[in-house]
């Protein structure tokens, strides 16, 4: 494999990996409450509903993929989202899916 085609499937691989953000639900949730701002644990937790360990772990999981970072202030950590162009990309998968289903109603309505 040449080194070109090498660094291709690496940065593949990479899109990849971090498209798996967005295969649970409650990530992207969590990812639109901190559009608001940065917020606690507990705070997610309570807009959301999920039991806090749960959180920590899909915290976890966006903090390893540097979508979110975490910063501690006093007792307390607080997250918030590191590049806020990760909204961009929620729009336009929102879009995305927000056409097929229209095209879909269309096809029904026929």
């Amino acid at each position: 494999m040449t080194l070109t085609k090498a660094r291709e499937a690496a940065q593949l691989e990479l899109i990849s990996d971090f498209f798996t953000i967005f295969t649970n639900p409650k990530r992207i949730q969590i990812l639109q409450l901190l559009k608001e701002g940065e917020l606690t644990v507990s705070e997610i937790a309570e807009k959301t509903g999920l039991p806090q360990p749960t959180v920590s772990q899909h915290l976890k999981i966006l903090r390893d993929k540097r979508i979110i970072t975490a910063k501690r202030r006093g007792n307390k950590c607080y997250y918030t989202v590191e590049d806020e162009r990760i909204y961009q990309v929620c729009d336009l998968i929102k879009g995305i899916i927000s056409r097929r289903i229209e095209e879909i109603r269309k096809e029904i309505a026929r």
